[in-house]
């Protein structure tokens, strides 16, 4: 793996406060180069200063991708980031609460697995197979 792209990966991860498979496919297909044109865009909305703090826009990126059904790697990681700016992973199980009803119990309940998976892995999987008679 070049540097540039090395120097470019790393910028996510400290841009962002995670990295996710998709930064490293788009460096890998398009090179720095890339990445860093995905990079210069998050800096300039996601991460940009304005009147909805980082906290914030996170509890409302998790609500969005807890409705959309995404994949518990993806929300993990706004979880995370969430977390990072400050909810507490009680505050984040309320957002995920507020929308319940809103969303379905598919996406609840794959919600509650991401959440599980991120503060409480202690406890028993919801994506699993018990018992079957």
């Amino acid at each position: 793996m070049s540097s540039d792209i090395e120097k470019e990966l790393e910028r996510t991860t400290q841009m962002r406060g995670f990295r996710y498979g998709l930064h490293d496919f788009v460096a890998h297909l398009g090179g720095a180069a890339a990445l860093k044109k995905v990079n210069d865009n998050v800096e300039a909305t996601y991460l940009k200063q304005g009147l909805v703090d980082r906290k914030t826009k996170e509890l409302v990126i998790v609500a969005a991708l807890v409705a959309l059904k995404d994949k518990h790697s993806h929300i993990r990681i706004h979880m995370h980031a969430a977390n990072k700016a400050g909810a507490s992973p009680e505050e984040i199980l309320e957002v995920l609460n507020l929308v319940a009803g809103d969303i379905g119990n598919v996406a609840k309940h794959n919600a509650l697995e991401a959440w599980r998976i991120t503060f409480r892995p202690d406890l028993p999987s919801i994506d699993q197979v018990i018992e079957l008679r």
